[in-house]
Protein backbone atom coordinates (compact mmCIF):
# COMPACT_ATOMS: atom_id res chain seq x y z
CA UNK A 1 0.00 0.00 0.00
CA UNK A 2 1.24 3.46 -0.88
CA UNK A 3 -0.64 5.53 1.71
CA UNK A 4 -3.52 5.33 4.18
CA UNK A 5 -6.86 4.98 2.38
CA UNK A 6 -10.51 4.71 3.39
CA UNK A 7 -12.67 2.68 1.02
CA UNK A 8 -15.76 0.46 0.83
CA UNK A 9 -17.07 -2.71 -0.79
CA UNK A 10 -20.18 -2.20 -2.94
CA UNK A 11 -20.80 1.37 -3.95
CA UNK A 12 -23.51 3.54 -5.50
CA UNK A 13 -25.89 2.06 -8.06
CA UNK A 14 -24.69 2.30 -11.65
CA UNK A 15 -27.15 5.10 -12.41
CA UNK A 16 -25.82 7.08 -9.42
CA UNK A 17 -22.08 6.53 -9.76
CA UNK A 18 -22.04 8.77 -12.86
CA UNK A 19 -23.71 11.68 -11.03
CA UNK A 20 -21.45 14.48 -9.85
CA UNK A 21 -23.47 15.14 -6.68
CA UNK A 22 -23.08 11.48 -5.62
CA UNK A 23 -19.29 11.54 -6.13
CA UNK A 24 -19.07 14.89 -4.32
CA UNK A 25 -20.94 13.33 -1.39
CA UNK A 26 -18.56 10.37 -1.45
CA UNK A 27 -15.56 12.69 -1.10
CA UNK A 28 -17.31 14.64 1.66
CA UNK A 29 -17.89 11.43 3.62
CA UNK A 30 -14.15 10.93 4.02
CA UNK A 31 -13.84 8.11 1.48
CA UNK A 32 -10.56 8.45 -0.41
CA UNK A 33 -10.64 5.30 -2.55
CA UNK A 34 -13.85 4.40 -4.40
CA UNK A 35 -14.69 0.97 -5.75
CA UNK A 36 -16.23 0.58 -9.21
CA UNK A 37 -18.06 -2.73 -9.06
CA UNK A 38 -19.09 -4.43 -12.30
CA UNK A 39 -20.24 -1.26 -14.08
CA UNK A 40 -20.03 -0.87 -17.86
CA UNK A 41 -16.72 0.49 -19.17
CA UNK A 42 -18.39 3.72 -20.33
CA UNK A 43 -19.80 4.37 -16.85
CA UNK A 44 -16.53 3.40 -15.17
CA UNK A 45 -14.73 6.01 -17.26
CA UNK A 46 -17.28 8.70 -16.48
CA UNK A 47 -17.04 7.85 -12.77
CA UNK A 48 -13.23 7.95 -12.91
CA UNK A 49 -13.31 11.46 -14.37
CA UNK A 50 -15.68 12.64 -11.63
CA UNK A 51 -13.57 10.95 -8.95
CA UNK A 52 -10.46 12.67 -10.31
CA UNK A 53 -12.23 16.02 -10.04
CA UNK A 54 -12.94 15.41 -6.34
CA UNK A 55 -9.52 14.00 -5.48
CA UNK A 56 -10.61 10.35 -5.28
CA UNK A 57 -8.78 7.27 -6.47
CA UNK A 58 -10.54 4.10 -7.57
CA UNK A 59 -10.16 0.35 -7.62
CA UNK A 60 -12.00 -1.45 -10.41
CA UNK A 61 -13.84 -4.77 -10.23
CA UNK A 62 -14.18 -5.21 -13.97
CA UNK A 63 -16.91 -7.42 -15.47
CA UNK A 64 -14.48 -9.07 -17.88
CA UNK A 65 -12.20 -10.12 -15.04
CA UNK A 66 -15.05 -11.75 -13.17
CA UNK A 67 -16.38 -13.49 -16.28
CA UNK A 68 -13.03 -15.09 -17.13
CA UNK A 69 -12.32 -15.91 -13.48
CA UNK A 70 -15.60 -17.74 -13.05
CA UNK A 71 -15.29 -19.51 -16.40
CA UNK A 72 -12.10 -21.29 -15.36
CA UNK A 73 -10.51 -20.49 -18.74
CA UNK A 74 -7.03 -19.77 -17.44
CA UNK A 75 -5.73 -19.63 -21.01
CA UNK A 76 -7.86 -16.49 -21.63
CA UNK A 77 -6.45 -14.51 -18.70
CA UNK A 78 -3.45 -12.89 -20.38
CA UNK A 79 -5.28 -11.45 -23.39
CA UNK A 80 -8.23 -10.31 -21.28
CA UNK A 81 -6.08 -8.49 -18.72
CA UNK A 82 -4.01 -6.82 -21.43
CA UNK A 83 -7.23 -5.57 -23.06
CA UNK A 84 -8.70 -4.32 -19.77
CA UNK A 85 -5.59 -2.40 -18.79
CA UNK A 86 -5.33 -0.86 -22.25
CA UNK A 87 -8.97 0.31 -22.11
CA UNK A 88 -8.19 2.41 -19.01
CA UNK A 89 -4.69 3.57 -19.94
CA UNK A 90 -5.69 7.26 -19.97
CA UNK A 91 -6.54 7.36 -16.24
CA UNK A 92 -3.97 8.11 -13.53
CA UNK A 93 -6.32 7.75 -10.53
CA UNK A 94 -6.74 3.96 -10.74
CA UNK A 95 -5.18 2.56 -7.57
CA UNK A 96 -5.71 -1.06 -8.51
CA UNK A 97 -7.75 -3.97 -9.80
CA UNK A 98 -10.07 -6.17 -7.78
CA UNK A 99 -9.66 -9.81 -8.68
CA UNK A 100 -11.92 -11.98 -6.55
CA UNK A 101 -14.19 -11.76 -3.51
CA UNK A 102 -13.92 -14.66 -1.05
CA UNK A 103 -12.14 -17.34 -3.06
CA UNK A 104 -11.72 -20.86 -1.69
CA UNK A 105 -8.41 -22.70 -1.95
CA UNK A 106 -9.33 -24.41 -5.23
CA UNK A 107 -9.76 -20.93 -6.77
CA UNK A 108 -6.24 -19.84 -5.80
CA UNK A 109 -4.47 -20.97 -9.01
CA UNK A 110 -6.82 -18.84 -11.14
CA UNK A 111 -6.46 -15.94 -8.69
CA UNK A 112 -2.67 -16.27 -8.92
CA UNK A 113 -2.79 -16.18 -12.72
CA UNK A 114 -4.92 -13.01 -12.68
CA UNK A 115 -2.61 -11.32 -10.18
CA UNK A 116 0.43 -12.28 -12.28
CA UNK A 117 -1.15 -10.86 -15.44
CA UNK A 118 -2.08 -7.54 -13.84
CA UNK A 119 1.46 -7.23 -12.45
CA UNK A 120 2.76 -7.69 -15.98
CA UNK A 121 0.50 -5.17 -17.71
CA UNK A 122 -0.16 -2.71 -14.84
CA UNK A 123 2.93 -2.96 -12.59
CA UNK A 124 2.27 0.37 -10.84
CA UNK A 125 -1.21 -0.66 -9.75
CA UNK A 126 -2.18 -3.06 -6.97
CA UNK A 127 -4.33 -6.18 -7.08
CA UNK A 128 -7.04 -6.76 -4.49
CA UNK A 129 -8.33 -10.16 -3.35
CA UNK A 130 -10.75 -10.19 -0.44
CA UNK A 131 -10.73 -13.34 1.70
CA UNK A 132 -13.35 -15.14 3.78
CA UNK A 133 -13.60 -14.43 7.52
CA UNK A 134 -12.67 -17.12 10.02
CA UNK A 135 -16.29 -18.07 10.73
CA UNK A 136 -16.67 -19.46 7.21
CA UNK A 137 -16.97 -23.25 7.23
CA UNK A 138 -14.02 -25.49 6.25
CA UNK A 139 -16.15 -26.50 3.26
CA UNK A 140 -16.35 -22.86 2.14
CA UNK A 141 -12.64 -22.24 2.77
CA UNK A 142 -11.46 -25.45 1.16
CA UNK A 143 -9.07 -25.84 4.10
CA UNK A 144 -9.06 -27.58 7.46
CA UNK A 145 -8.69 -24.33 9.39
CA UNK A 146 -8.36 -20.60 8.85
CA UNK A 147 -4.60 -20.29 9.31
CA UNK A 148 -4.12 -23.01 6.69
CA UNK A 149 -6.44 -21.07 4.36
CA UNK A 150 -4.39 -17.87 4.81
CA UNK A 151 -1.09 -19.69 4.41
CA UNK A 152 -2.17 -21.42 1.21
CA UNK A 153 -3.35 -18.08 -0.17
CA UNK A 154 -0.04 -16.36 0.54
CA UNK A 155 2.04 -19.25 -0.86
CA UNK A 156 -0.05 -19.71 -4.03
CA UNK A 157 -1.13 -16.18 -4.94
CA UNK A 158 1.72 -14.00 -3.58
CA UNK A 159 -0.76 -11.14 -2.98
CA UNK A 160 -0.02 -7.44 -2.64
CA UNK A 161 -1.70 -7.39 0.80
CA UNK A 162 -4.22 -9.29 2.91
CA UNK A 163 -7.88 -8.26 2.91
CA UNK A 164 -10.82 -9.96 4.60
CA UNK A 165 -14.33 -9.13 5.80
CA UNK A 166 -15.69 -9.80 9.28
CA UNK A 167 -19.15 -8.85 10.59
CA UNK A 168 -19.35 -9.37 14.38
CA UNK A 169 -22.65 -7.72 15.33
CA UNK A 170 -25.70 -9.98 14.95
CA UNK A 171 -29.18 -10.10 16.48
CA UNK A 172 -31.35 -9.02 13.53
CA UNK A 173 -33.80 -11.90 13.35
CA UNK A 174 -36.27 -10.89 10.67
CA UNK A 175 -38.67 -13.63 9.55
CA UNK A 176 -37.43 -15.01 6.24
CA UNK A 177 -33.98 -13.42 6.43
CA UNK A 178 -31.46 -15.43 4.40
CA UNK A 179 -34.21 -17.63 2.93
CA UNK A 180 -34.50 -21.41 2.88
CA UNK A 181 -31.02 -22.89 2.56
CA UNK A 182 -32.29 -25.94 0.69
CA UNK A 183 -33.49 -23.67 -2.13
CA UNK A 184 -30.06 -22.09 -2.78
CA UNK A 185 -28.54 -23.53 -5.94
CA UNK A 186 -25.22 -21.67 -5.81
CA UNK A 187 -22.97 -23.61 -3.43
CA UNK A 188 -20.84 -20.63 -2.40
CA UNK A 189 -23.92 -18.55 -1.57
CA UNK A 190 -25.40 -21.43 0.41
CA UNK A 191 -22.25 -21.77 2.52
CA UNK A 192 -22.11 -18.00 3.12
CA UNK A 193 -25.69 -18.02 4.37
CA UNK A 194 -24.96 -20.97 6.65
CA UNK A 195 -22.11 -19.00 8.24
CA UNK A 196 -24.35 -15.91 8.54
CA UNK A 197 -27.25 -17.68 10.29
CA UNK A 198 -26.55 -16.88 13.93
CA UNK A 199 -28.55 -15.04 16.56
CA UNK A 200 -25.86 -13.60 18.83
CA UNK A 201 -22.66 -11.61 18.40
CA UNK A 202 -19.76 -13.57 16.96
CA UNK A 203 -16.85 -14.29 19.26
CA UNK A 204 -14.17 -14.75 16.60
CA UNK A 205 -13.36 -11.10 15.89
CA UNK A 206 -10.04 -11.00 17.76
CA UNK A 207 -8.94 -14.44 16.60
CA UNK A 208 -9.51 -13.29 13.03
CA UNK A 209 -7.71 -9.97 13.29
CA UNK A 210 -4.76 -11.56 15.09
CA UNK A 211 -4.43 -14.35 12.51
CA UNK A 212 -4.40 -11.89 9.62
CA UNK A 213 -1.94 -9.59 11.40
CA UNK A 214 0.39 -12.46 12.35
CA UNK A 215 0.49 -14.06 8.89
CA UNK A 216 0.61 -10.67 7.18
CA UNK A 217 3.58 -9.52 9.22
CA UNK A 218 5.40 -12.85 8.77
CA UNK A 219 5.14 -12.38 5.01
CA UNK A 220 5.69 -8.59 4.91
CA UNK A 221 2.13 -7.95 3.73
CA UNK A 222 -0.08 -5.03 4.77
CA UNK A 223 -3.57 -5.78 6.04
CA UNK A 224 -7.11 -4.45 5.57
CA UNK A 225 -10.47 -5.43 7.07
CA UNK A 226 -13.87 -4.74 5.52
CA UNK A 227 -15.96 -3.65 8.50
CA UNK A 228 -19.65 -4.31 9.05
CA UNK A 229 -21.94 -1.37 8.32
CA UNK A 230 -25.09 -2.18 6.34
CA UNK A 231 -27.95 -4.08 7.94
CA UNK A 232 -28.51 -7.42 6.19
CA UNK A 233 -29.46 -10.98 7.02
CA UNK A 234 -28.79 -11.51 10.74
CA UNK A 235 -26.46 -8.47 10.88
CA UNK A 236 -28.16 -5.74 12.89
CA UNK A 237 -28.39 -1.99 12.38
CA UNK A 238 -25.23 -0.60 14.00
CA UNK A 239 -24.77 2.31 16.36
CA UNK A 240 -22.06 4.92 15.84
CA UNK A 241 -19.94 3.46 18.70
CA UNK A 242 -20.12 -0.03 17.14
CA UNK A 243 -18.84 1.35 13.84
CA UNK A 244 -16.14 3.35 15.62
CA UNK A 245 -15.08 0.26 17.65
CA UNK A 246 -14.36 -1.82 14.54
CA UNK A 247 -12.35 0.88 12.79
CA UNK A 248 -10.30 1.84 15.84
CA UNK A 249 -9.41 -1.79 16.53
CA UNK A 250 -8.17 -2.16 12.95
CA UNK A 251 -5.87 0.81 13.52
CA UNK A 252 -4.66 -0.56 16.86
CA UNK A 253 -3.70 -3.80 15.10
CA UNK A 254 -1.68 -1.89 12.53
CA UNK A 255 -4.04 -2.23 9.56
CA UNK A 256 -3.11 0.32 6.91
CA UNK A 257 -6.42 0.61 5.07
CA UNK A 258 -10.02 0.46 6.26
CA UNK A 259 -13.16 -0.43 4.34
CA UNK A 260 -16.92 -0.43 4.94
CA UNK A 261 -19.57 -2.88 3.76
CA UNK A 262 -21.50 -1.26 2.10
CA UNK A 263 -21.53 2.32 0.77
CA UNK A 264 -24.57 1.91 -1.50
CA UNK A 265 -27.60 -0.22 -0.71
CA UNK A 266 -27.76 -3.36 -2.87
CA UNK A 267 -30.96 -3.74 -4.85
CA UNK A 268 -30.81 -7.45 -5.64
CA UNK A 269 -31.60 -10.48 -3.47
CA UNK A 270 -33.90 -8.37 -1.27
CA UNK A 271 -35.94 -11.33 -0.05
CA UNK A 272 -32.90 -13.21 1.24
CA UNK A 273 -30.59 -10.62 2.79
CA UNK A 274 -33.18 -7.86 3.36
CA UNK A 275 -30.69 -5.01 2.91
CA UNK A 276 -31.25 -1.77 4.81
CA UNK A 277 -29.38 1.24 6.23
CA UNK A 278 -26.27 1.54 4.07
CA UNK A 279 -24.64 4.97 3.62
CA UNK A 280 -26.87 5.85 0.65
CA UNK A 281 -29.86 4.27 -1.06
CA UNK A 282 -29.95 3.30 -4.79
CA UNK A 283 -31.05 6.86 -5.66
CA UNK A 284 -28.12 8.46 -3.84
CA UNK A 285 -30.09 9.67 -0.82
CA UNK A 286 -28.25 9.52 2.51
CA UNK A 287 -29.03 7.24 5.42
CA UNK A 288 -27.90 8.00 9.00
CA UNK A 289 -24.91 5.73 8.44
CA UNK A 290 -23.53 8.24 5.93
CA UNK A 291 -23.17 10.74 8.76
CA UNK A 292 -21.91 8.09 11.20
CA UNK A 293 -19.13 7.05 8.80
CA UNK A 294 -18.34 10.68 8.05
CA UNK A 295 -17.88 11.27 11.79
CA UNK A 296 -15.59 8.25 12.24
CA UNK A 297 -13.56 9.12 9.15
CA UNK A 298 -12.96 12.65 10.43
CA UNK A 299 -11.79 11.21 13.73
CA UNK A 300 -9.32 8.72 12.30
CA UNK A 301 -8.02 9.97 8.93
CA UNK A 302 -5.13 12.07 10.26
CA UNK A 303 -4.30 9.31 12.74
CA UNK A 304 -4.24 6.71 9.98
CA UNK A 305 -1.86 8.89 7.98
CA UNK A 306 0.42 9.36 11.00
CA UNK A 307 0.54 5.64 11.82
CA UNK A 308 0.94 4.48 8.21
CA UNK A 309 4.77 4.75 8.00
CA UNK A 310 5.33 3.03 11.36
CA UNK A 311 5.41 -0.74 11.77
CA UNK A 312 3.01 -2.33 14.25
CA UNK A 313 5.15 -3.92 16.98
CA UNK A 314 2.71 -5.41 19.50
CA UNK A 315 -0.96 -5.46 20.55
CA UNK A 316 -2.26 -6.18 24.05
CA UNK A 317 -5.61 -6.59 25.82
CA UNK A 318 -6.41 -4.69 29.01
CA UNK A 319 -8.90 -6.86 30.90
CA UNK A 320 -11.21 -7.41 27.94
CA UNK A 321 -11.96 -11.08 28.55
CA UNK A 322 -10.56 -11.89 25.10
CA UNK A 323 -7.80 -14.44 24.52
CA UNK A 324 -5.20 -11.98 23.28
CA UNK A 325 -1.99 -11.23 25.17
CA UNK A 326 -2.57 -9.25 28.38
CA UNK A 327 -0.75 -5.95 28.89
CA UNK A 328 1.97 -6.17 31.55
CA UNK A 329 4.13 -3.26 30.45
CA UNK A 330 5.85 -2.65 27.12
CA UNK A 331 8.75 -0.39 26.20
CA UNK A 332 8.61 2.81 28.24
CA UNK A 333 4.97 2.31 29.23
CA UNK A 334 5.04 0.58 32.61
CA UNK A 335 1.45 0.46 33.79
CA UNK A 336 -2.15 1.27 32.80
CA UNK A 337 -4.91 1.79 35.34
CA UNK A 338 -8.29 0.93 33.82
CA UNK A 339 -10.16 -1.96 32.27
CA UNK A 340 -11.57 -2.94 28.89
CA UNK A 341 -8.96 -1.56 26.56
CA UNK A 342 -6.90 -2.67 23.57
CA UNK A 343 -3.51 -1.06 23.04
CA UNK A 344 -1.31 -1.17 19.96
CA UNK A 345 2.39 -0.23 19.92
CA UNK A 346 4.21 1.07 16.84
CA UNK A 347 7.70 2.12 15.86
CA UNK A 348 9.03 5.46 17.11
CA UNK A 349 7.00 5.35 20.31
CA UNK A 350 3.52 5.64 18.79
CA UNK A 351 0.72 4.07 20.85
CA UNK A 352 -2.95 3.64 19.97
CA UNK A 353 -5.31 2.98 22.87
CA UNK A 354 -8.89 1.85 22.15
CA UNK A 355 -11.90 1.63 24.45
CA UNK A 356 -13.01 -2.00 24.04
CA UNK A 357 -16.42 -1.10 25.49
CA UNK A 358 -18.79 0.11 22.73
CA UNK A 359 -21.60 0.85 25.20
CA UNK A 360 -20.00 3.42 27.50
CA UNK A 361 -16.95 5.63 27.87
CA UNK A 362 -13.92 4.45 29.86
CA UNK A 363 -10.99 6.21 31.51
CA UNK A 364 -7.38 5.01 31.52
CA UNK A 365 -4.36 6.32 33.38
CA UNK A 366 -0.98 5.57 31.80
CA UNK A 367 2.32 5.56 33.69
CA UNK A 368 5.53 5.75 31.67
CA UNK A 369 9.27 6.29 32.12
CA UNK A 370 9.19 9.15 29.60
CA UNK A 371 6.87 11.99 28.62
CA UNK A 372 3.49 10.95 27.22
CA UNK A 373 2.29 13.05 24.30
CA UNK A 374 -1.41 13.04 23.32
CA UNK A 375 -2.44 13.81 19.73
CA UNK A 376 -5.24 16.35 19.88
CA UNK A 377 -6.58 18.67 17.19
CA UNK A 378 -3.59 18.18 14.93
CA UNK A 379 -0.80 18.51 17.49
CA UNK A 380 0.85 16.55 20.29
CA UNK A 381 0.37 17.81 23.86
CA UNK A 382 2.76 16.74 26.66
CA UNK A 383 1.35 15.30 29.90
CA UNK A 384 4.59 14.37 31.65
CA UNK A 385 5.06 10.72 32.54
CA UNK A 386 1.49 10.21 33.79
CA UNK A 387 -1.58 10.77 31.63
CA UNK A 388 -5.32 10.13 32.12
CA UNK A 389 -7.56 9.88 29.05
CA UNK A 390 -11.31 9.36 28.85
CA UNK A 391 -12.45 7.64 25.66
CA UNK A 392 -15.85 7.58 24.02
CA UNK A 393 -17.62 4.23 23.66
CA UNK A 394 -15.49 2.45 21.06
CA UNK A 395 -13.26 5.52 20.91
CA UNK A 396 -9.48 5.80 20.86
CA UNK A 397 -6.53 8.09 21.34
CA UNK A 398 -3.12 8.36 19.62
CA UNK A 399 -0.18 8.82 21.97
CA UNK A 400 3.57 9.04 21.58
CA UNK A 401 6.01 8.14 24.33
Amino acid sequence: MKEFEITYFFGPSERCVVREDVIADMAASGITLGQLLWYDVKNNKKALRLMKKYGLKASIFEKRVTEVAKSGRIEDVDAMVRSVVEDYREFDNIEGWEIWDEPKTTDFPMVAKLVEAFRLYAPEQETVVNLFPNYATPEALGAENYDDYLTQFVETVHPDFLSYDHYPFLGRNLPGALGELAEIEDEKERLIRIAAKREFNRGEFFENIESVRRIGQANHLDQMMIAQLTEHGCNRNLTLPEIRWQINLCLAYGFRRISYFTYGLPEDDADAWMWDNAMINPEGEKYQHYYDVQTVNKEIFDIGKKLFPHKSEAVFQIETGENGEAFCGYGSLQKIDGTQGVIGFFENGYVYLVNYNYLEERSFTLHAEKDILEYKEGTFISHGNCCTVTLLAGGAVLLQI
